[in-house]
């Protein structure tokens, strides 16, 4: 008992408790780490929500646009004016077998029959009482009916209707187009690319009616209630916000919803993303019990190491000095300490005089140097910023003007081109018609060419579908052009990265693919994106001619060959770095690396 007891009261096991106190505060740090991955976690679910609607609304705006632009040149077309119902349905079927997303486009009379239909007609329909038809005639503008499943169709879908005048502003007719909900279900890649692996996204309306669901079921459940009836009253009350419940099969979900108004659908409408909390928690929780074994181990290893070192590091000196003090009061004053503890205080005194000494002198040196650095880091840093923002600029203008082509002109020439196609169908064109088909290939040839630019400019694949996807299709795109045999090695992205670091690392790829098809000769051409915790790195290769990097770099310099120093500096301010590996004859291959997030230099630029 005894012995217990100074076991439990004595130096050694305050020192071993004292390390198991010391790793507390790993346990608690663990703790709130894995608390805040948890939330982070959360925080992007919801982002990339946000990410989600914002995508689909774009969609769905592109898709009413386009959906005018067609209507609109259907409406005009001299087969719908003249009323003549076979002109009607070869012009409606033609154009039904290149848009796959309507499930059918038709002409109705203002009196509500349909004079022509691209899905062959059963028996004579009347839509008199559709929204979309009574709104085209009453407002004599493009209207949007309420989700329905078509009397023709049969199909879960909405109509578009679009009002046929003629030259004295009287309506003739009202074409439409139904949108197949299920075929948008099915063929958004961008959408499904976007969304979270194990997550599912839903969009219902005002009733709890699913209109969208991705990824799509095997069996549709377009037009089907929403199962979980709490969840619509709770969606429907709250508008927008983060819910964690149990579902029908005992599982915990998170529910990120939001309330936002559609272009495809009267009211307001409810996106949905939600995701087991086993599934969004997985890496959090993988990580702190993997931390937390870690903590376990490295304490247990101090514990023994103490354990054993204290006797040796502690125990021996203090019951040296406990000997010593007890022959001193015993009266042995030949007893000294220094046999048990030598002392070397001179020494040791001049040891230290020395090292402040030197420590003063190093200090002022220390100073004078930064003083002197820290005039050339502001004027590099402040150059640094600028330059960031010039990228940014012309990225954003890049972005602008791809935009306006593929939107406003692509889609003005496509409406042209239909209606010259129109215009070749008339029998009363004579000796123009030559020089309307003429006409007609060159406006396809500048249709092509405004495509080209806008992809050249900024593909909108990278803005939608993100780094990986547009790198393939410019490696693929530029070898095709040159001939050349392309492999494009890409690790699948866990989620999007910073758009700036996304835009960096394309440029520097679509330079160095440029170089090879100018100047390497190659036959092969390699291009590998992989990222690891920190880090997203990019390698180029090619089996070309290679090239003397000092030769180039020295053109380089003096203002020839900007490429090589153009993809420097992207890396550069972008936070990463790049490197050639070259030698004539033996092919290149350009190495960059980008940080995973966008460093902001907020306090350079309040300098400026």
């Amino acid at each position: 008992m005894r012995t217990m007891r100074q076991l439990f009261s004595g130096l050694r096991l305050r020192l071993v408790l004292l390390v198991l106190l010391a790793a507390i505060p790993a346990v608690v740090l663990t703790l709130h780490i894995a608390r805040q991955d948890r939330q982070h976690q959360t925080a992007a679910l919801r982002q990339r929500s946000q990410d989600l609607i914002q995508l689909a609304d774009r969609k769905e705006d592109e898709l009413i646009a386009g959906t005018r632009q067609l209507l609109r040149a259907v409406a005009e077309s001299s087969q719908v004016l003249s009323g003549r119902r076979d002109d009607c349905t070869r012009l409606l079927r033609s154009l039904f077998a290149d848009y796959p997303r309507y499930a059918n486009l038709g002409v109705i009379k203002t009196n509500g029959d349909v004079l022509a239909s691209a899905v062959p007609l059963v028996a004579p329909v009347n839509l008199g009482d559709r929204v979309f038809f009574q709104s085209a005639l009453s407002t004599r503008e493009m209207s949007i009916g309420d989700y329905q499943v078509g009397r023709i169709t049969g199909k879960a879908s909405f109509n578009i209707g679009y009002p046929a005048q003629d030259p004295f502003g009287l309506v003739q007719a009202v074409v439409f187009a139904a949108v197949d909900l299920d075929w948008i279900n099915k063929s958004d890649y961008a959408l499904e690319k976007l969304l979270p692996e194990g997550c599912t996204w839903t969009k219902i309306d005002g009733n709890g009616t699913i209109l969208l669901r991705y990824p799509a079921p095997e069996k549709s459940l377009i037009g089907e209630p929403l199962e979980e009836k709490s969840l619509v009253k709770a969606f429907l009350a709250r508008k927008n916000g983060v819910l964690e419940m149990t579902d029908s099969k005992g599982v915990r979900v998170l529910y990120d919803f939001a309330s936002t108004r559609s272009a495809l659908v009267a009211g307001d409408v409810i996106s949905i993303l939600s995701v087991p909390r086993n599934v969004l928690f997985a890496e959090p929780d993988r990580m702190m019990a993997r931390n937390l074994a870690s903590v376990g181990i490295v304490a247990g290893l101090v514990l023994a190491i103490g354990w054993i070192g204290a006797r040796y590091l502690v125990l021996r000196p203090i019951q040296a000095l406990v000997s010593f003090t007890a022959r001193l009061g015993a009266g042995d004053h030949s007893a000294r300490a220094g046999t048990a503890l030598p002392r070397a205080q001179n020494e040791l005194r001049q040891l230290m005089q020395a090292f402040d000494h030197m420590a003063e002198a190093l200090q002022q040196r220390e100073t004078e140097r930064q003083e002197a650095e820290g005039k050339l880091t502001q004027s590099r840093q402040r150059l640094q910023a600028l330059s960031r923002r010039l990228v940014e600029v012309q990225e954003t203008e890049r972005r602008h003007l791809a935009r306006e082509l593929h939107d406003e002109i692509g889609q003005a020439l496509t409406a042209t081109e239909l209606n010259l196609q129109a215009l070749l169908e008339s029998p009363c064109l004579g000796t123009q018609a030559p020089r309307l088909r003429e006409t007609l290939q060159v406006v396809a040839h500048v249709q092509e060419q405004v495509h080209d630019l806008s992809l050249n400019l900024r593909p909108s694949m990278l803005d939608d579908l993100g780094l990986e996807p547009a790198l393939r299709w410019l490696t693929n795109r530029q070898a095709s052009l040159a001939g050349l045999h392309a492999d494009v090695r890409a690790e699948p992205m866990d989620q999007r990265l910073d758009p700036r670091i996304e835009t960096e690392c394309f440029r520097v790829a679509q330079e160095a693919l440029t170089n090879v098809v100018k100047h390497a000769k190659a036959h092969v051409v390699t291009v590998e994106l992989s990222q690891n915790d920190e880090q997203l790195h990019l390698s180029v290769r090619d089996d070309g001619v290679g090239f003397d990097l000092a030769r180039v770099r020295e053109q380089a310099m003096l203002g020839a060959r900007l490429g090589l120093l153009s993809m420097e500096e992207r890396a550069a301010l972008a936070g990463g770095g790049l490197q050639y590996h070259a030698a004539p004859g033996q092919g290149t291959e350009v190495h960059a690396w980008f940080p995973l997030k966008w460093a902001h230099p907020a306090v350079l630029v309040s300098t400026l």
